[in-house]
């Protein structure tokens, strides 16, 4: 059995060392670059200071061992909902969507981003993305995620 609950400021180092094993896990899926330490590091920081501004929350599953097994975190923006938007609107993410494999098909990372998804509600989000793996579109579909219309081009 599993229960779930939000992550302590000592839990992100776990959590950003998760984020690194999930882009390790979509770069061999989808060919995605492979962070480096750098990045690793620089993701951590990036945990702990919105954490701080309180636009950053985890959740997290645990095992009956008390063991982190999964978390999923909800970061909220401001962003122009449209391109010809007079006003920004708070948005949400959904980022560092993680399992151990040993515990994936049991229900958690669906129960962890919906759960993160109100969260973002509350807090004023009216819409959320996330990058996915393409293993993983499934469980994002089945939650009410669709895919965008969006192109991007890198410029330098």
């Amino acid at each position: 059995m599993y229960e779930t609950r939000w992550a302590t400021k000592n839990e992100l180092p776990l959590i950003a060392e998760y984020w690194f094993r999930m882009a390790c896990e979509m770069g061999e899926i989808d060919g995605i670059p492979l962070p480096n330490s750098q990045k690793v590091n620089k993701v951590e920081r990036l945990f702990f200071e919105e954490s701080e501004k309180g636009n950053l929350m985890f959740k997290i599953a645990e095992n009956e061992k008390k063991e982190i097994v999964a978390c999923a975190g909800g970061l909220i923006r401001k962003e122009y909902f449209f391109p010809l938007s007079e006003e920004q609107t708070p948005f949400g993410w959904i980022i560092a969507v993680y399992t151990l494999k040993q515990h994936r098909n049991k229900g958690l990372a669906y129960k962890l981003v919906d759960e993160v998804c109100l969260w973002l509600k509350d807090n004023g989000a009216k819409r959320a993305r996330l990058w996915s793996s393409s293993s993983a579109r499934k469980i994002y579909e089945s939650l009410g995620f669709k895919s965008m219309l969006d192109m991007e081009k890198p410029l330098g």
